[in-house]
């Protein structure tokens, strides 16, 4: 938490540590709902009229029984970002960068297996936030991830017969977002 914490600082004192005016937002992204059920929210906070930055958790503790299958996307993971906008704080077009670390568990979606471990990320994108009404946006955005992954590949997402360890560096699209934010 006091990493965390560091870092914003960091990122308000490179973006003019102006104070005035600062306002802060609560957003949950709709499309994490839609994919099994992903618990998630996000807090930031304007630091200047360009850029804000953000933390975002996301939590996800459900398998699912389908026919003789299950399937689960079990994860707990947490995102450290700032974005700037071009117009200014929460309106218009952005870009974004964040740093991600996620814990999961996943399997019987893609194939068979299950998959069990750690995930450490870099990611950027972009986005556009179309403003509803003075206290409410609604956000779209999609990025783009390199991260490294280690992890334990099992024979099905449950039954525990293990089959080897894999460490991975990979890229992949992230952060694909239909967000609903909050003014406070």
């Amino acid at each position: 938490m006091k990493r965390a914490i560091l870092f914003l600082c960091v990122i308000w004192l490179q973006c003019g540590g102006k104070a005035n005016a600062q306002k802060m937002y609560v957003a949950s992204n709709c499309l994490d709902y839609l994919y099994l059920v992903t618990l998630n929210a996000e807090f930031g906070i304007n630091v200047s009229s360009n850029w804000s930055v953000y933390v975002n958790g996301k939590y996800n503790p459900f398998s699912y029984d389908w026919g003789e299958r299950t399937i689960q996307h079990k994860q707990a993971s947490v995102a450290i970002g700032s974005k700037y906008w071009f117009w200014y704080v929460n309106s218009g077009w952005f870009l974004n960068s964040n740093i991600r670390y996620s814990r999961y568990n996943f399997g019987g979606i893609i194939d068979k297996y299950g998959y069990q471990g750690n995930s450490y990320s870099w990611g950027v994108g972009a986005g556009y936030a179309l403003i509803l009404s003075k206290k409410l946006n609604l956000d779209f955005g999609l990025g783009l991830s390199v991260g490294y992954t280690n992890y334990s590949k099992y024979m099905c997402p449950t039954c525990g017969k293990f089959i080897e360890k894999r460490k991975k560096i990979y890229v992949a699209p992230s952060d694909l977002m239909v967000q609903l934010s909050v003014m406070l």
